[in-house]
């Protein structure tokens, strides 16, 4: 066996399935392997689609996570060939990779460790193919940003070697895990992956081994992946960085000895800190932003209409002075706010129909709680009305001019439709296209180019040499490519040749789907024809929490006329309360387990889906009345049920 691929996998199921596809269409001039695959108990189905799909890998499903250096030390301990490649799950090969790769390593029996030029999936190159070891000073200039500015200083850019040229071969100390070739005897020799490392850091660690055992580490440029990275770093998190920097103070603990170790360990957990701080503040900025703006604009339109409405009506523009009319307008803001929030506003769903409820809900509560109030603390409900509307106004202002800055379209969608081109022969091109059209309709088709020069009889816009020029004409977005026309080599050169001016996808094998990542830094997107639920997003489920907490609070609030409605039935105040604490949610599926298995997990509910439906549903019915609900989720669905069993809440469904 010249060569055994390990892979480890972790609930990125079409993303591996794309991975071990490509290493399938590989050129290997007589080179035997074995891929193996070690899954970390994911939940996706991810052991079964591969199974299923590549009935020759070997599969090591565990049954708890046990992190990367454990699972990779599983492949290897079960591997047989002569050379070792550890392989990211969301990585793509060109089909010359793995030959000439392992050729250069025949070739020089010095060379310990190999890895290869890295692209990101917007095409960009990924400085992390090349690494030094990290040094005090190399982190400390890493840390403060003075390697990205001066990246051709030998001084300043040594981090991640950024003064080497990116497309010639050399020497280096540290590779990428994403893509890491070894020889077993070197391996065998420097030790297989410290399983301290539970995940960052065990590719520093082995790089440095295998050169302390006397074998070289190069770069090899000469063949390119794919590595979409953020599918399976996640790396904007907290988390990302306390597990990261953590996995550098276990290597410098381990490698470094005296003073120079504790000031390395002290730094470093001054970075722990440092970067964790700005990555909270930077996550919570980008979440606030776009209310805090609103709501400022709220309460200064407030204001001015406070002023007008006092020197009209009362002919006195110190009318409301020493009432508490402020602290109302504070309320009314971000009530506003807030329900603009909770309808999906200041998300990629918004629209104007989110718009709308938002503010239409903000002021029936205004309403209900003005309402409520002594005479003494409540203002006009004028100011009130004149308040909604500059509200309505406001927020559609912002989100125009908002979208307008980040998107480059006059539009009310925080997820405008994207104008996609696919790169595919005429039989191929359908098959994409009924795929990318029934996951997502943000996508607009405005054609496709073909694999052919000769467009006589195609529908096409044109041939794939004149592709750059087409995807300007047409205003392209997003650009998809057909694996079945074109190999991962012309794909990927493709993509890192027009660079991050467009996003990229590849498809065309119905198994897989169309995959790709918009940026290094976050998860990866996919298009498939399996059925995916709106209610498994994390925002989904974040608005269905934030409805059941308000919604909760009025009725408790409104405790003693929601016992009168409910016929003095105390249940329903009970069930308030357990929905409040998390204990269950107000909607939830129709009660019969086969009706929602496989689906989104959703708390048992007070009110079920088929609570107002007057006659019985048979099984069928009842499964796709569930999969409608968690596919095409919406929290304004939540809340016509509530008001509809508003007299039935004592009653558990």
């Amino acid at each position: 066996m010249d060569l055994s691929i390990i892979i480890v996998n972790y609930n990125v199921r079409q993303f591996v399935l794309q991975t071990i596809h490509s290493i399938y269409q590989s050129k290997l001039e007589g080179l035997k392997i074995e891929v193996i695959v070690v899954d970390n108990n994911s939940s996706d189905g991810s052991v079964e689609a591969i199974r299923n799909s590549f009935s020759d890998i070997k599969v090591i499903a565990n049954k708890d996570n046990p992190g990367f250096s454990k699972a990779n030390n599983q492949g290897i301990k079960i591997s047989e060939g002569e050379f070792v490649l550890l392989l990211n799950p969301d990585t793509v090969i060109e089909e010359s990779t793995i030959a000439l790769s392992v050729a250069k390593m025949k070739a020089e029996s010095d060379i310990g460790a190999l890895g290869v030029k890295m692209i990101d999936g917007t095409g960009v190159f990924l400085p992390e193919s090349k690494r030094s070891f990290p040094t005090p000073w190399n982190s400390l200039t890493k840390l403060l940003g003075l390697s990205s500015l001066f990246s051709g200083s030998k001084m300043l850019g040594g981090y991640n070697l950024t003064y080497l040229d990116e497309n010639k071969t050399h020497d280096i100390d540290v590779l990428c895990g994403a893509f890491m070739l070894m020889r077993k005897s070197a391996l065998d020799k420097a030790g297989y992956l410290d399983e301290d490392f539970f995940m960052y850091g065990e590719d520093i660690d082995l790089s440095y081994r295998i050169k302390k055992a006397g074998f070289r580490v190069l770069y090899f440029p000469l063949t390119k992946i794919i590595h979409y990275k953020g599918e399976s770093t996640k790396k904007s998190s907290v988390n990302y960085v306390r597990i990261f920097y953590n996995a550098m103070i276990i290597y410098v603990k381990k490698h470094y000895k005296g003073g120079v170790a504790s000031l390395f360990v002290l730094m470093l957990s001054m970075a722990i800190y440092f970067r964790a701080g700005i990555s909270i503040i930077s996550r919570l900025w980008d979440r606030l932003k776009f209310p805090l703006l609103d709501a400022v604009l709220i309460f200064s339109a407030l204001q001015g209409v406070k002023w007008l409405w006092g020197n009209y009506y009362f002919a006195d523009p110190n009318y409301y002075e020493g009432s508490p009319i402020n602290t109302n307008l504070i309320v009314y803001t971000v009530i506003w706010v807030l329900c603009l929030a909770m309808y999906g506003h200041y998300s990629r769903m918004s629209s104007a129909k989110s718009l709308l409820r938002g503010v239409s809900i903000g002021s029936i509560l205004i309403l209900v709680i003005y309402g409520l109030l002594p005479l003494e603390y409540r203002s006009s409900r004028m100011v009130l009305l004149m308040g909604a509307a500059s509200t309505l106004l406001i927020s559609w202002i912002t989100t125009l001019l908002w979208n307008k800055s980040i998107n480059n379209k006059w539009t009310l969608s925080r997820n405008p439709k994207l104008n996609v081109l696919i790169a595919a022969s005429d039989k191929n091109v359908q098959a994409i296209k009924e795929v990318i059209l029934t996951s997502n309709p943000n996508l607009q088709l405005v054609g496709n180019v073909s694999m052919s020069n000769d467009e006589s009889t195609s529908k096409a816009l044109g041939s794939i040499t004149n592709l750059e020029v087409i995807a300007k004409e047409q205003q392209v977005d997003e650009i998809i490519f057909s694996s079945r026309d074109m190999s991962y080599s012309d794909i990927i050169s493709k993509m890192n040749a027009l660079g991050d001016r467009y996003q990229y996808k590849i498809g065309g094998e119905d198994y897989i789907g169309v995959i790709g990542s918009n940026s290094k830094d976050h998860s990866g997107e996919y298009y498939t024809t399996d059925l995916q639920y709106r209610l498994d997003q994390p925002y989904s489920k974040r608005q269905k929490r934030v409805f059941d907490i308000w919604s909760s609070v009025v009725i408790l609030l409104l405790f003693p006329l929601v016992l009168i409605i409910n016929r003095l039935r105390w249940k329903s105040i009970s069930h308030a309360w357990q929905v409040l604490k998390g204990n269950m949610t107000w909607v939830s599926y129709i009660p019969k387990k086969e009706t929602h298995e496989n689906m989104p997990v959703v708390k048992p509910g007070i009110i079920a889906l088929d609570s107002n439906v007057k006659l019985a549903l048979s099984n069928l019915q009842q499964q796709k009345m569930n999969q409608d609900y968690a596919r095409f989720y919406e929290v304004w669905d939540d809340q016509v049920l509530l008001l509809r069993n508003i007299n039935r809440l004592h009653i558990r469904y």
